[in-house]
């Protein structure tokens, strides 16, 4: 009779019986777990190699030189953490707009007196201002509209944008997109200047009390939530739909009066890592192909229709064969972000919330136990990846920074892949602990409510005091 011993590191998803062995009819699905162990775990030696590598891309991205990390500046410092005023936040970072009055109080925490949330793109009809269709005078005049229903109209209000695609900045103040990326296809953006198109277009409104004077990109926005509270923090982290991180460079080498800046790395770029055929499957089906390589393995956006593929392309080595029948496994994004969650996060002796998800996907069949510890457990080694990944690209600014670990450090992050995903958030501490030697107490991490919508608060404060460049 067959029978499969796990390595001892492998104890994904329960389908093994604890320190003991797979005999009979589990032994296929037990060989294609540890083929996929091997591909979609890091090895210590790999992890610090992927560690180095990303280091090595940030100094090359700094220099000038060929780079997958854009190593964008900021131009704007540390907060001294005692601003204090109301100022008006606007986050753009998708097809939901938001605007909030956000009043920083010095060493309290923020308060957001009044938010507005609004969808580009209505689902009950109405203009889709994420469509080619529209131009850019149009969409910025809505974003102005949806500012004034904040804005009573009595107070001059300094405005933050935070404002999340790549653009290249020139000031604190000043921003020029490259491109799009997500849905967002408005005509007539690219290489305008993104906060002088809000404030032509509040002028057209009859705004005028209102003063865009700061734009940073969300990630920049969560390093400064950050630090306004936390003195130690150098990484700021978005952990959700997408992922990105950005850090404090030491700049003391130039001729200024701050000693470091904020850069947006844009690390979801980064490509110097171990790609499964998976990986290579998804990256060429995808919108951008051989870009974010990186935030294709680790986003919230992209992990549920890793575990899709997997499991499609593993069903007849494994004898889940019911998988031909059940639709969401022969559609694009067939399995959510959502759905992986769900199947990590059941914590039943029987898995009955997978269960109950084949039976709604497939009436009539719930999968034998075996066959939901399965999709568990592929589901658990794609999280897994993750968070390895991301840990190991922290790893490589922490090897810049401080070379030596000498100092402590804090990551403000922020993102539902963070804050909602089992297991992500000690997934991370642990892979930089038992895999990059970073422990605990040394690394610490800050979760950063309301990040963008803080940080552009904070960003336009330090305009006004001049401490930005």
């Amino acid at each position: 009779m067959s029978r499969i011993k796990p390595p001892d590191s492998l104890g994904t998803g329960g389908f093994w019986p604890a320190g003991g062995e797979i005999v009979g009819e589990k032994c296929a699905m037990a060989q294609v777990l540890m083929n996929g162990w091997i591909e979609y775990s890091l090895s210590k030696e790999r992890f610090r190699l992927i560690a180095t590598d990303f280091a090595a891309a940030m100094d090359d991205g700094l220099n000038g030189r060929p780079s997958s990390l854009q190593m964008l500046p900021a131009f704007v410092g540390r907060p001294a953490g005692n601003e204090t005023g109301k100022y008006l936040a606007l986050d753009f970072g998708g097809t939901n707009l938001r605007v909030a009055e956000v009043e920083l109080c010095g060493t309290k925490k923020p308060r957001i007196n009044k938010i507005h949330k609004v969808s580009l793109k209505p689902t009950g009809g109405g203009v889709d201002y994420t469509s080619a269709n529209v131009d850019v005078d149009a969409l910025f005049e809505f974003i102005a509209q949806q500012i004034a229903i904040v804005d009573d109209g009595t107070d001059a209000l300094l405005l933050g944008h935070s404002f999340s695609y790549a653009s290249q900045q020139t000031s604190l103040g000043r921003a020029k997109l490259v491109g799009w990326t997500k849905e967002i296809k408005v005509t007539g953006v690219a290489g305008q200047d993104i906060n002088g198109l809000l404030s032509a277009a509040l002028a057209r409104q009859s705004i005028g009390n209102i003063q865009p004077v700061a734009v940073i990109n969300d990630t920049t926005a969560t390093l400064l939530a950050a630090a306004y509270s936390q003195p130690e923090a150098d990484l700021g982290s978005v952990c959700g739909t997408g992922h990105n991180t950005c850090y404090y460079e030491d700049i003391s080498h130039q001729e200024v009066s701050a000693r470091v800046m904020a850069y947006n790395s844009e690390s979801g770029g980064f490509d110097r890592l171990p790609f499964s055929a998976i990986d290579d499957q998804l990256d060429a089906d995808s919108e951008y192909p051989g870009k974010q390589r990186l935030e294709k393995m680790v986003a919230g956006r992209y992990l549920g229709e890793l575990t899709r593929r997997i499991l499609l392309s593993g069903r007849s080595d494994c004898g889940m064969n019911f998988i031909d029948a059940c639709p969401p496994f022969h559609r694009v994004d067939g399995i959510s972000g959502i759905d992986v969650a769900a199947f990590v996060g059941d914590e039943t002796t029987d898995l009955a919330g997978i269960s109950f998800w084949l039976e709604k996907q497939l009436p009539g069949y719930s999968g034998s136990l075996a066959e939901r510890h399965f999709i568990k457990a592929v589901a658990e080694m794609v999280v897994n990846r993750s968070a390895a990944l991301i840990a190991a690209s922290y790893a490589g600014f922490l090897l810049r920074m401080d070379p030596q670990q000498r100092r402590k450090h804090v990551v403000g992050i922020n993102g539902s892949l963070y804050e909602k995903m089992p297991g992500f958030a000690i997934g991370i501490q642990r892979s930089l602990e038992n895999l990059g030697g970073w422990n605990s107490e040394q690394v610490l991490f800050h979760l950063v409510d309301e990040a963008p919508l803080v940080g552009a608060a904070i960003a336009a404060a330090m305009a006004k005091d001049g401490k930005g460049w």
